[in-house]
C-alpha cells in the first residue's frame, strides 16, 4: 500500500499541530515495515534521505502558510497524489483536499476550538476552517482524534457517526527529561537571564491560553501572600495578544513577568528543568502538550479542570478552574507551599506521561490505514 502524507505543516515550527506531525512521521517511518510512504513537503524540513520504503515529493516552501498553502493543499496536492498512485492519503491538520478526492483519506481532528471559542479566532481564519473542517469530516474515511473529549465534541457538535472516529492519544517526545547537569543549567540561566525562582508557562500568546487571568492570579498572590517567584511566558505571539501586555503594565508586573517568546525545544528541556512549577490554566485544549512535557521534566503542574485535560493529566496535578482567578492563585499557592503535595505530584506525573508513546501512536495509526486498505475502500 501507499500511504500519502501531507507534511506542508512540517516547517520550521516546533510548536502544536507540526510538533506532532514530526513526531509522528518519525515514528511511522520506524514502525512501518510492509508499506510505501510518501510524504508530500519541504526537503528544508524533511530529511528522509536514509528511511526505508519511504519517499518525499518535494513542495516549494512558499506553501507552509497562509492562503497559498490552502490553494496548494486543495488544487495542486490531488494531483500530485494521482501521479504518485497513493492508495490512501493522510491529513494531519484537520482538513483534506475537499474538492478532489481521488483517493480514500484520513484526517486528524486535533480540537474544535474554531467552534467552541470563535472569539479567540481571526474572522478569515475562523470563517475557512468552519467551511473546511466540516467539508473535511464529510468527505473523509476515517477520523483520528487525539483525545476522547475531542470524539465527544465531534459526535455532538458535527454529527460525525461514533464508529467512523478512532482515538489515538499523542505521545511526548522521549528528549522531555529534567536536565540535573550544574553546568547546562548555570548556561541556561545566563542565556534567558532567570537568576530568581519562577514560575512557568508554555505556549502560543492567544485568548484561550487565558494569560490575562494567570497574570491576575500571579498578582493577587504577590499582593496577598508575597510569594517571591517571578512569572515566565514562553511562546511566540498567535493573535489577540496586545492586551495580556497590557495587563502587566496595568498591574505593575514588568519587573516580574518575563516574556521569552518563542523558545526552542532544546531551550524548553532547560526551561522545564530551571522551573519550580509549571501552570496552564488553558481555556480549552483538543489534547495539550505542555503539561505533560512539565511532568516528563520532574515539574508539578496546575492546570484547568476542563476541556481534555483531565482526560489527559490524570490526578497528576492539581486541577483549578480557569475561569476563577482565586481558584488558579490557590491552586499555585497550594503546590508552592506544600511540599508532601510537590513530591506526590512530581511521581504522579513521571507515572502519567509513561502512557503517552509516539512508538504505540505510530503503530495505531498504521492500523488505521491498513483497516481502510482490508475494508474494500482501496
Amino acid at each position: 500500500m501507499k500511504i500519502g502524507f501531507n507534511a506542508q505543516i512540517v516547517s520550521g515550527s516546533d510548536a502544536g499541530v507540526a510538533t506532532y506531525a514530526k513526531n509522528l512521521i518519525k515514528h511511522l517511518i520506524a514502525e512501518n515495515k510492509n508499506h510505501d510512504l510518501i510524504f508530500f513537503g519541504s526537503p528544508e524540513y524533511l530529511n528522509l534521505t536514509d528511511a526505508p520504503r519511504t519517499h518525499l515529493i518535494s513542495t516549494s516552501p512558499i506553501v507552509n502558510g497562509g492562503w497559498k498553502r490552502i490553494l496548494w493543499e486543495q488544487f495542486v496536492l490531488p494531483s500530485k497524489a494521482k501521479r504518485s498512485n497513493i492508495d490512501v492519503m493522510f491529513y494531519p491538520d484537520h482538513t483534506a483536499s475537499v474538492f478532489r478526492k481521488p483517493f480514500p483519506s484520513i484526517i486528524t481532528i486535533h480540537d474544535l476550538a474554531f467552534l467552541a471559542m470563535p472569539e479567540t479566532f481571526p474572522l478569515g481564519k475562523r470563517f475557512y476552517k468552519s467551511l473546511a473542517v466540516r467539508r473535511s469530516i464529510r468527505k473523509a474515511d476515517k477520523i483520528i482524534v487525539v483525545s476522547h473529549a475531542t470524539k465527544e465534541e465531534c459526535i455532538r457538535v458535527l454529527n460525525v457517526p461514533k464508529d467512523k472516529i478512532k482515538v489515538i492519544y499523542n505521545g511526548i517526545d522521549s528528549n522531555f527529561k529534567k536536565i540535573n547537569s550544574p553546568d547546562i543549567i548555570d548556561n541556561a540561566r545566563r542565556k534567558f537571564g532567570l537568576f530568581r525562582k519562577f514560575i512557568l508557562f508554555v505556549g502560543t500568546l492567544e485568548p484561550r491560553k487565558n494569560i490575562i487571568r494567570l497574570i491576575r492570579a500571579f498578582h493577587q498572590m504577590r499582593t496577598s501572600v508575597h510569594v517571591e517567584h517571578e512569572l515566565v511566558i514562553a511562546g511566540k505571539k498567535g493573535w489577540l495578544y496586545s492586551g495580556i501586555f497590557d495587563e502587566v503594565d496595568r498591574l505593575g508586573l514588568k519587573d516580574s513577568v518575563h516574556f521569552l517568546s518563542y523558545v526552542t525545544p532544546k531551550d524548553l528541556v532547560n526551561l522545564y528543568s530551571l522551573a519550580d512549577m509549571f501552570v496552564y490554566p488553558s481555556l480549552y485544549e483538543g489534547f495539550g502538550f505542555p503539561p505533560l512535557e512539565a511532568m516528563a521534566c520532574e515539574l508539578p503542574v496546575v492546570a484547568s479542570n476542563i476541556s481534555s485535560m483531565p482526560e489527559v493529566i490524570g490526578d497528576a496535578a492539581v486541577l483549578v478552574n480557569p475561569y476563577d482567578v482565586n481558584s488558579i492563585a490557590e491552586g499555585i499557592f497550594k503546590v508552592l507551599t506544600d511540599d508532601t503535595l510537590r513530591l506526590s505530584l512530581i511521581e504522579k506525573g513521571l507515572e502519567r506521561v509513561k502512557i503517552f508513546s509516539w512508538d504505540k501512536s505510530a503503530k495505531e495509526y498504521l492500523k488505521v490505514f491498513e483497516e481502510i486498505l482490508n475494508s474494500g475502500r482501496l
